[in-house]
């Protein structure tokens, strides 16, 4: 098969689309992620499957919803025989290769049971290199920030520095007044020891050995923008706290959201009725969020978003890597994230289950000068799942009927108008607790709630910032019957069948 593209596959984490100037945010510049958007295709209306790490990220390399491959949150591993857009490629001769994180198993396993713990990571790292979920050689780092110097990447780190200067580095100066999640923090790592600068240097290495004759797909994972936002003190580029719009937040709109939110936002989650076996995803044991001042919002909603200009410089050295090696108009470059952030909007802060537009419709850029033209921007509905479709057709190798989503290419290529109507997100918090799933459409948003007779139903035409729940408003009866009929539609076939080989 001549001319196959490389593959570059871009995330960094809970990355909302107002942390991009292509976005139209006001208050920061990304100038090389523009530079990508202007070349590419940039999608407006782009969605996770999930709200937290592991089930988005398998979702993004599997091509399937949750309800299917199975690892339906954090604390676990990614089935071993789930098959990966990685596994597919090797088996068409791609060279495959991992760098960054992945987040496949679980940060807080034991060394027996992850190979991505941050407790014991030592017994694995540096001597392990591959083969993982389908790629061939893997350079891996897990944990965030000051508790995230492990792996690979903490090995490299540890082989430069004594073992005092090492330990000291996961010492951090809080510069807001408590913890809630999105407080920013000072950080002594020497700029260049810190992970955002690890990752695109492993990348640009291996950039430097793509072979012509050879096709190759790489992976690349950006720790951050996650919690703990900690900001090296060398990091001179900044996003002013003054220039930082105030949380999106009017009092007394959860009042008609399901009780969770209310019990998230005053931090008693803990001995709320819908807690599980384990503390609630993305917000741990839970905050006061009543408690934060408007100072500490603007300096740690600050500190993400220079987190975000730090990934944005990176992604330059990314873009002339290509461009220098003479691979950039034959590489399908997809940059995307898992899942978005609160940072304050509508009283939360973090992540979980509330499916809110800032936490669940993310930022998703491609770009193939070989495949189809550029300065797109796309108001159709995309999904994370439909990535792994794409990448196939891109290499002209036919889609297994048991991937979820669809090839945006006849979109991309301006011969259709649209591949999906409707797209899902699912999110099981504990499964004899609370789990949810949501149907988004071009003008409505749907989530309904298992074993409840809540839900929530927003007119995103009529209130894009989703203040009011229509899901008991009798007016919107009609439309709630029909999506949640169009809801039970797009979930039937998800339903895991064994192949039939005779009449009986």
């Amino acid at each position: 098969m001549p001319n196959r593209p490389n593959i570059l596959l871009i995330t960094t984490d809970q990355q909302r689309t107002d942390s991009l100037s292509c976005y139209g945010s006001r208050f920061t510049h990304t100038p090389n992620l523009d530079r990508l958007a202007d070349e590419g295709a940039l999608f407006e209306r782009a969605y996770c499957v999930n709200p937290v790490c592991t089930p988005a990220r398998a979702s993004i390399f599997s091509g399937r919803y949750i309800s299917r491959h199975g690892a339906w949150n954090v604390g676990m591993s990614v089935p071993a025989e789930e098959l990966f857009i990685s596994h597919r490629l090797a088996a068409l001769d791609y060279r495959t290769h991992h760098i960054g994180k992945a987040h496949f198993q679980a940060f807080g396993g034991s060394a027996q049971q992850s190979m991505e713990t941050t407790g014991h990571w030592e017994e694995w790292y540096p001597a392990f290199a591959g083969p993982y979920y389908g790629f061939q050689t893997a350079e891996l780092a897990f944990g965030h920030s000051s508790y995230g110097i492990t792996g690979h990447y903490g090995a490299w780190v540890r082989a430069q520095v004594t073992a005092e200067e090492f330990r000291s580095f996961g010492n951090v100066t809080p510069r807001s007044s408590f913890y809630f999640g999105g407080e920013a923090y000072d950080w002594r790592l020497p700029l260049r020891f810190h992970n955002s600068i690890w990752t695109p240097d492993g990348t640009v290495a291996f950039l430097e050995q793509w072979a012509a004759a050879r096709p190759s797909s790489l992976a690349v994972g950006f720790a951050d923008r996650h919690a703990p936002h900690c900001v090296p003190v060398e990091f001179t580029e900044r996003v002013a706290p003054e220039d930082v719009p105030l949380p999106d937040y009017d009092d007394g709109e959860l009042d008609d959201k399901p009780a969770h939110f209310q019990h998230a936002r005053i931090g008693t989650l803990e001995q709320a009725p819908t807690r599980g076996e384990y503390a609630m995803a993305g917000q741990g044991g839970g905050a006061d969020f009543r408690q934060v001042s408007e100072e500490d919002a603007r300096l740690g909603r600050a500190y993400y978003h220079t987190l975000v200009r730090l990934i944005d410089q990176q992604m330059g050295r990314i873009l002339d890597a290509l461009e220098r090696t003479g691979q950039a108009d034959n590489t399908l470059i997809i940059f995307t994230t898992d899942h978005g952030e609160l940072l304050g909007d509508h009283g939360l802060w973090m992540k979980g289950p509330f499916h809110y537009e800032p936490l669940v419709r993310i930022p998703m850029l491609l770009r193939w000068p070989h495949g189809f033209a550029g300065g797109q921007r796309l108001s159709s509905l995309i999904n994370q799942v439909d990535l792994v479709p794409t990448i196939l057709s891109a290499i002209d190798a036919p889609c297994p009927e048991e991937c979820d989503g669809f090839n945006a290419l006849p979109l991309l290529r301006g011969e259709a108008p649209t591949i999906r109507e409707a797209t899902l997100i699912e999110c099981v918090d504990d499964p004899r607790k609370l789990r949810l799933k949501t149907i988004v459409t071009h003008n409505r948003k749907l989530t309904w709630y298992a074993g409840q007779d809540y839900g929530e139903l927003y007119d995103l035409e009529c209130d894009p910032r989703e203040k009011v729940n229509q899901w008991d408003n009798p007016a919107y009866a009609t439309e709630k019957a029909r999506l949640l009929g169009q809801l039970l539609g797009m979930m039937e076939p998800l339903e895991k069948r064994a192949p039939r080989y005779a009449y009986a």
